[in-house]
């Protein structure tokens, strides 16, 4: 295993730029079943997927996420707006930052969202088998 710095989309000087500014026309297919492999990634997605506006505070995706999981009968526990939003902040949003799929801005507490195709055709299809099985 080699210890070079990382170089690419999941390097530090990728970050801030649009997916055209990086140059990506599709994602890898590892990063779009990572940013899918969590529930609340995966509502953020087909939050932005289906909104009019690219942007949003983290209070208010949690707000959107937390309705989700409870709407699709995830433990209260899971979908309390603090539960999500802490997990947002510390883990989901940092995982979709790194692999471009949005900029999370940690201090503003602002997110853009990039949109891409894939992940979001990959995700309509996780929420169409969600409804049958559950989250």
């Amino acid at each position: 295993m080699s210890n070079q710095p990382r170089s690419g989309p999941r390097s530090d000087d990728w970050s801030g730029m649009t997916p055209e500014d990086r140059g990506l026309t599709t994602p890898m297919v590892d990063d779009v079943f990572e940013a899918l492999a969590d529930w609340r990634r995966r509502a953020v997605c087909l939050h932005f997927q289906t909104a009019a506006e690219t942007q949003a505070t983290v209070g208010d995706l949690a707000g959107v996420v937390a309705r989700q999981g409870r709407d699709s009968g995830l433990p209260e526990a899971d979908t309390a707006v603090d539960a999500v939003e802490s997990a947002l902040i510390e883990t989901q949003l940092p995982v979709l930052h790194r692999l471009a799929v949005l900029d999370f801005d940690e201090r503003s507490g602002t997110v853009r969202y990039w949109g891409c195709p894939t992940l979001e055709k990959w995700a309509d299809h996780a929420a169409a088998v969600s409804r049958r099985s559950g989250f």
